[in-house]
């Protein structure tokens, strides 16, 4: 019985790990909202990228290099008042938009 429960705690230590591994500071994760603001790097990157979600918080967004949509695309969104799903690491306190989405 005793090797029964060492073998489930080292289950549960197992999974605690891989579930604290997703939980990574560099991890993906995602926000939509409607575009603020699109500072193009140059035709077809943007520089920064700024959106307001549903709930009114805003997001300031820096990339390195395409990620998906040029700056115009992006304005496109900004301009008719369509939202946009970013995609973006944290890394510190500065949020990297790794893709965009409609």
């Amino acid at each position: 019985m005793s090797s029964v429960l060492v073998a489930a705690a080292a289950l549960l230590v197992a999974i605690s790990m891989l579930l604290g591994a997703g939980c990574d500071a560099d991890s993906p994760n995602q926000v939509r909202g409607q575009v603020i603001e699109a500072v193009p790097r140059n035709f077809s990157e943007l520089e920064v990228l700024r959106i307001r979600d549903e709930g009114g918080r805003e997001y300031v967004f820096e990339t390195e290099g395409f990620i998906g949509f040029t700056p115009s695309h992006v304005r496109e969104h900004q301009m008719f008042g369509q939202s946009l799903l970013v995609t973006y690491e944290k890394r510190g306190d500065v949020l990297i938009a790794v893709r965009l989405e409609d």
